[in-house]
């Protein structure tokens, strides 16, 4: 008798967590991103700590663990907005060519299936980014398809084509435009990254027509994170 093959392990879609302090706003995260995301393959979670207390990772790590979410790693040392988010980029990329990334003060308030998202990221070897918040008023976009679906494709013309907003990206995102910056906060960790993608060519950052305007990811967040 022949023996049956093991089907391959789809690809896993690593939640890449970025938080510092804001305890309520990140489990009511990790509530809504466990609740309402679905992908046809493993979804794993890095949390990225920027040296908060304790008792806020403590909360953090125990809400992923009863939501029954699996934690890949994990780090909490004060070392800046910037090098935080990179170590969960490489240790992310360690496991899988995708990455998703929200930050703590984000709420997914409804169903997103982004196996779709996956697929594109797959297939398109020039789009890295798949781009899930609310589109902001004064982009340069052109709408572009693929597998049946409408998206817009981020022109470099204008600034904020990429943002900090939640996303999807693969691994050739970071290897054609880096990382983000020391030294800088939060802000201007993302700007500075939108001008590394606007300066050069490169994989696109395509946002999905079927999300709508406001998307479905809300913002929560009126405290700052430094």
């Amino acid at each position: 008798m022949t023996a049956v093959q093991p089907v391959p392990a789809g690809p896993k879609l690593v939640i890449c967590l970025l938080t510092f302090c804001r305890t309520d706003y990140a489990l009511r995260c990790i509530d809504t991103v466990v609740e309402n995301l679905r992908f046809d393959g493993p979804i794993v979670w890095y949390v990225a700590d920027d040296g908060s207390a304790p008792q806020h990772v403590g909360k953090v790590i125990d809400a992923l663990s009863v939501r029954g979410a699996e934690v890949i790693g994990m780090h909490s040392q004060r070392v800046g907005p910037g090098p935080s988010w990179n170590r969960a980029i490489e240790k992310a990329l360690e496991v899988s060519d995708f990455l998703g990334w929200i930050e703590d003060d984000w709420t997914l308030n409804r169903e997103l299936d982004v196996t779709p998202y996956i697929q594109l990221l797959t297939e398109r070897p020039d789009v890295g980014m798949v781009r899930l918040g609310y589109l902001a008023v004064g982009l340069d976009l052109f709408s572009v398809g693929h597998a049946g679906r409408h998206y817009l494709q981020m022109q470099r013309s204008t600034q904020y084509a990429v943002s900090g907003n939640p996303c999807i990206r693969h691994r050739r995102f970071h290897e054609a435009y880096g990382g983000y910056p020391a030294d800088r906060n939060p802000g201007e960790c993302e700007i500075m990254l939108d001008a590394a993608f606007r300066a050069k060519a490169g994989p696109e950052v395509w946002w999905p027509v079927d999300l709508g305007g406001w998307s479905v990811f809300g913002h929560i967040g009126q405290q700052q994170s430094y």
